[in-house]
């Protein structure tokens, strides 16, 4: 058995099982599934509708009018010496407010509804970042598995060169039963890798509302460089703290609010009425004098609440910044590894298992060394890979802090 022959078998077998999946199964790029979670998620369909009750707040604000005409009436006899008169009045009047209570409003609507587009955002931002961690896990799954396709091919070939070499005499019964103990945990390893990856795309079907078979197509490998400068530039734009700024914005209005009850309401109103056989047309004014109920609880309230809210958002920038820094630190560091893995311990992984390999074949080298030089071999591999994912969900998290990822 020959590393190359091995080689060509395992991605012929990989190619044979990838074709007909992907002609049932819907095939996933990252820029797809991202662009799915936008359009299609649930939560994020379910926070856009949100934005649009929030909506219904501005068309009342907007209303010039915040009360409607009223009509009142009467009606009467009246009777003097040797007369009986039938009397009744009829009065429609309208109140109006001051304008800085529309102004006030319509603030408090805008920001309520920019606080709603703002939530949108930051549920895109958690959604965007389950989604693409799924992706690459799934990613990671396909990746570990064409390894331990590979492992189990070279598994497979030294159970059947300590078979040969058994029935031959050269070794005991118990070399077999070791090699016979390698191929199974291979096999078991394989389907803990397929049993990962069913989870991963499991979370992934529900992210984007799928109800069917999906694949995933891409590699791990691809490590960009990460600037600070420009991660801490975008996290000012986070959807939480623009809900926050909004959310003082709301307040403060609350507070203007509650001040302009401090201004007289006014109305006018015009009346008809008809007495003893007289016509009367009189006009009115009236003014509801604020000396008691002067809007003082919204005003406490509103200031007490914006003083709150930017001290949470003094608060959360600071988190944030501290946030980002972290994860950016965090991603460099599993750059790193990754580099160190690429430098140092990955070139000759192939050649070494090839010489292994040949050595154990013609007798030099015991089954035991095989195996373990194997396994370290293996362990090196996969160590390599689960340094790429963690990298990868590492950017995600970096670029979903600095929210980048939107």
């Amino acid at each position: 058995m020959r590393i190359g022959r091995c080689a060509v078998a395992v991605c012929a077998a990989v190619c044979s099982q990838v074709g007909p999946a992907s002609a049932q199964s819907r095939v996933l790029t990252l820029a797809e599934v991202l662009t799915r979670a936008r359009e299609q998620a649930p939560q994020i369909v379910s926070a856009r509708l949100t934005v649009e009750e929030t909506r219904g707040r501005l068309l009342g604000a907007t209303l010039r009018l915040q009360s409607n005409p009223e009509i009142d009436g009467g009606v009467g006899t009246r009777q003097a010496t040797g007369s009986r008169f039938t009397d009744f009045e009829i009065g429609l009047s309208q109140r109006f407010e001051p304008p800085s209570r529309r102004s006030a409003r319509i603030a408090g609507a805008n920001a309520a509804i920019a606080q709603s587009s703002a939530n949108v955002d930051e549920i895109t931002r958690v959604v965007l970042r389950s989604a693409a961690a799924a992706y690459y896990r799934a990613i990671h799954a396909n990746q570990r598995i064409r390894l331990l396709d590979a492992t189990q091919e070279l598994a497979v070939g030294v159970y059947s060169v300590a078979d040969r070499r058994f029935r031959a005499g050269d070794i005991a019964v118990l070399d077999v039963n070791i090699a016979r103990a390698s191929l199974a945990r291979v096999r078991a390893e394989r389907e803990a890798a397929e049993s990962a990856k069913a989870l991963a795309l499991g979370d992934l079907k529900a992210l984007l509302r799928l109800d069917e078979d999906v694949a995933v197509e891409g590699e791990l490998g691809r490590l960009p460089e990460a600037d600070l400068t420009a991660a801490f530039d975008a996290a000012l734009q986070r959807p939480e703290l623009r809900a926050l700024e909004a959310a003082v914005q709301e307040a403060e209005a609350q507070a203007r609010l509650g001040g302009a009850y401090a201004k007289p309401d006014f109305g006018f109103g015009v009346r008809y009425s008809r007495e003893e056989g007289d016509q009367i047309v009189l006009g009115g004014m009236t003014v509801a004098l604020p000396l008691f109920s002067k809007g003082q609880e919204q005003s406490a309230v509103g200031a007490a609440r914006a003083a709150r809210l930017r001290a949470e958002l003094d608060a959360a920038r600071t988190r944030v910044r501290l946030e980002v820094r972290s994860a950016f630190e965090a991603y460099t560091r599993r750059v790193s590894a990754v580099r160190v893995l690429e430098t140092e311990a990955i070139p000759g992984l192939d050649e070494n298992e090839a010489l292994t390999t040949r050595s154990f074949e013609v007798g030099q080298l015991g089954l035991p060394e095989l195996l373990l030089i194997r396994r370290e071999i293996a362990d090196t591999r996969f160590q390599y890979l689960d340094a790429l994912l963690e990298a990868a969900l590492a950017r995600i998290d970096l670029d979903a802090s600095a929210a980048i990822l939107r």
